[in-house]
């Protein structure tokens, strides 16, 4: 298929998650495919390995987006787009820096803006596609939980500004279509070079890395051709990781 311009919308007041939604009414939205859909709040939203997503009603975007790719139209490369969409998109809206945290984190003044997650469903031959995305947009430091106050920060309070939040879930869905529209015809060396020049700020800084429950402790050398995530490890070669988190200080393991 050729991706379209923009995707077909449903809004809800309030759900579970926008993800469930989707997953289960999808024999009948999948006629709507490719679609995006948003709620004012979700009440149990998703984050990366089975975290939960702070949806504070009515201050921030919380969507689901459902299609299909091709198979071999860069699949791998989803959750890498996903976030320099996400990226470019509040760079435009805000005219303020973003940097994206592999593979999909995007933070700006070292506060995490925004959160993807990426699910690829199996089903009578097809690969259906479901990128959720949680942007905290108008929300205060005091709306976030304690333990998220230190880690977490919104539009609001990286600009000082009130968001529209219709607008912005129009500027999101529009983004996210133009780059997988990149993705399917074959121009991803353009979305690797961005998602570099928007994690650049990590280059060379000691990080920790969870893979498969093992911590690594290594330098991060950038991206792969294939957005692999290399990783240094003293004494060891450059590794490649497809898959693994990289941790903040408050997710590391407490010392023995």
């Amino acid at each position: 298929m050729i991706f379209p311009d923009d995707f077909n919308k449903i809004h809800l007041a309030a759900c579970e998650s926008t993800s469930d939604y989707v997953r289960q009414h999808l024999s009948r939205l999948e006629a709507d495919f490719p679609l995006m859909v948003s709620a004012g709040t979700q009440l149990s939203g998703h984050g990366r390995d089975g975290r939960g997503w702070f949806s504070a009603p009515d201050l921030g975007i919380y969507a689901t987006f459902a299609f299909h790719l091709a198979a071999g139209s860069g699949l791998p490369l989803l959750a890498i787009t996903s976030g320099v969409a996400v990226a470019g998109m509040l760079a435009s809206w805000t005219k303020r820096e973003f940097a994206l945290k592999w593979p999909n984190d995007v933070l700006a003044a070292g506060k995490k803006i925004a959160g993807i997650i990426c699910e690829n469903i199996v089903r009578a031959e097809k690969i259906t596609c479901l990128v959720g995305i949680g942007i905290n947009v108008n929300q205060q430091a005091g709306d976030f939980p304690p333990d998220l106050q230190e880690r977490a920060g919104s539009l609001k309070t990286l600009t000082g500004v009130t968001w529209p939040l219709a607008e912005g879930r129009l500027r999101l869905a529009a983004a996210l279509a133009a780059r997988l529209k990149n993705l399917e015809n074959g121009k991803s060396a353009g979305i690797l070079r961005q998602a570099r020049r928007l994690s650049r700020s990590y280059l060379r800084r000691q990080i920790s890395f969870n893979y498969q429950g093992q911590i690594l402790r290594g330098e991060f050398c950038g991206l792969a051709a294939d957005g692999a995530l290399l990783l240094k490890v003293a004494g060891q070669e450059t590794k490649f990781f497809y898959s693994g988190e990289w941790l903040e200080r408050q997710e590391l393991p407490a010392a023995d």
